[in-house]
């Protein structure tokens, strides 16, 4: 295509209705009428021989060859804008507000190290904190998020979105640590027999899950019903503090990770077992969009949350070398160095 056909504004338009999902927020945004945003639409339909956009259920959906252009256009305006603007970022004068989406205990880990780091290098900096929910990868994707912490466990269900298929297109990433799935319970569980449990016991138990959207899907579930012997989750909760109390005070068990299960036992009053049947390895990585790569400030932060991973994970973020050994304990889950 030739580019002197095309009026760029257009482009501004296109991410507008994309990113807005509606006509009417997409003018709001651009600070333009309804029907100037609507008659550039049809400019551009024209221009690219393509719909780019249907109206379903109140949101203007956009067609397969607008999610195709979409991530292109949006990474050339960034450029664009980045490349024009003056302004320079400083750490120690910056007011940059940064949001994460990550789980309570992850917080718990790199907010108090970034906040040490922030007190002398970016006193200004601020960052917001919020819990894991549906539709985090499409958040990000649109920019209401700068980074999600999470297991690709916890994002399944928005890795099968068209959000999460195009997972490569849209993020980037990097392993935090890797981690596998543990049983645990209150020290003098009846059903634990030295320090580990039976798949028996493990299915006659009642169960503790925690979930931040009120959804109990996951891998052990799967695996459980695919050998049709399902586990019976007798409360879902929101909060590991909550689990926590629940487990310690009854005789529920809880599937955890490895690292949550050491955070969980800092006062050895637990008991942690494998599980009585094999599990896969998974990964709890940090996720960006690409698009925030052009910002200096976005930088600066992916550059300190680096050296936070490497220096409490290790560069590639195995730990299968360092343990957490109970002694009422036989099995070793990864230890979090630093605690």
């Amino acid at each position: 295509m030739n580019l002197s056909r095309l009026d760029l504004n257009l482009l501004l338009v296109f991410t507008a209705i994309y990113n807005e999902k509606t006509i009417t927020k997409a003018a709001e945004k651009l600070n333009l009428s309804q029907s100037a945003v609507s008659n550039a639409l049809n400019r551009l339909r024209y221009t690219l021989d393509d719909d780019l956009f249907f109206r379903a259920s109140d949101m203007m959906k956009p067609t397969k060859r607008a999610e195709e252009l979409a991530y292109p256009i949006q990474n050339a305006l960034d450029q664009i804008e980045q490349s024009l603007s003056s302004e320079e970022f400083s750490p120690l004068t910056s007011e940059r507000s940064f949001k994460f989406c990550l789980p309570d205990i992850a917080a718990g880990r790199i907010l108090p190290q970034l906040a040490e780091i922030f007190q002398t290098e970016a006193p200004k900096i601020e960052v917001v904190a919020v819990s894991t929910s549906k539709g985090d990868l499409e958040k990000l994707k649109n920019q209401e998020l700068d980074f999600i912490i999470s297991s690709d466990e916890a994002l399944r269900n928005d890795f099968k979105s068209p959000v999460g298929q195009r997972f490569d297109e849209y993020f980037n990433s990097f392993i935090i640590y890797k981690d596998r799935p543990v049983c645990v319970g209150r020290i003098g569980n009846p059903f634990f027999d030295e320090n580990e449990v039976s798949l028996e016991n493990y299915i006659k138990a009642s169960h503790v899950h925690v979930s931040y959207d009120g959804t109990i899907d996951s891998p052990v579930n799967d695996y459980l019903n695919k050998i049709k012997k399902p586990r019976r989750i007798a409360m879902s909760v929101n909060y590991v503090s909550v689990a926590k109390e629940i487990v310690r005070s009854s005789d529920y068990l809880i599937t955890l990770s490895g690292h949550l299960a050491s955070f969980f036992n800092k006062a050895n009053n637990f008991v942690i077992a494998p599980l009585p049947f094999e599990t896969e390895e998974y990964s709890v990585r940090l996720i960006w969009n690409k698009r925030s790569e052009n910002e200096a400030s976005h930088s600066w932060m992916l550059n300190i949350l680096s050296k936070i991973q490497e220096r409490n994970f290790g560069k590639d973020g195995d730990e299968s070398n360092h343990y957490y050994k109970n002694p009422d304990n036989k099995f070793g889950v990864p230890n979090i160095r630093g605690d």
